[in-house]
């Protein structure tokens, strides 16, 4: 399975040359969920969590070990970096704000966002995470 992958960013390397590697260098996108075609944002009344994205199952309920076993490190990084973009955070890494403000839902507003912002599940998952994006 690794092969295939190292074969075909070669053959995308070859065929796209030097803007290839801006795509390789931007992090991966969970190939395992599908995007919404909707352009509308919804926020609970409550909160200024944005709903309606391919991320809202990550509030909803507990990430598991079969959510991410296929998944890359770059992979489980926008995943759990998708719970502090869908409340506002700007990033600091570069390649993370390129994706993330390349995604139709996504408006970072704050620098910081506290734990209480996150709701149980987004919490655990944000923990779970952290063991497997490095």
């Amino acid at each position: 399975m690794r092969l295939n992958k190292k074969i075909s960013a070669l053959i995308v390397m070859l065929f796209l040359g030097a803007m290839a590697t801006q795509v390789i260098a931007q992090p991966s996108i969970p190939r395992r969920y599908s995007t919404t075609k909707s352009k509308k944002k919804t926020r609970t009344s409550s909160s200024s969590t944005v709903w309606g994205t391919q991320y809202d199952w990550l509030g909803q309920r507990y990430a598991t070990w079969n959510d991410i076993k296929y998944l890359d490190a770059g992979q489980i990084r926008v995943l759990k970096n998708s719970i502090y973009a869908r409340h506002g955070y700007i990033f600091k890494d570069s390649n993370l704000r390129a994706y993330f403000n390349s995604q139709w839902w996504y408006r970072g507003w704050r620098s910081t966002v506290p734990s209480s912002a996150f709701n149980r599940y987004e919490n655990a998952n944000i923990n779970f995470l952290k063991q497997y994006d490095h």
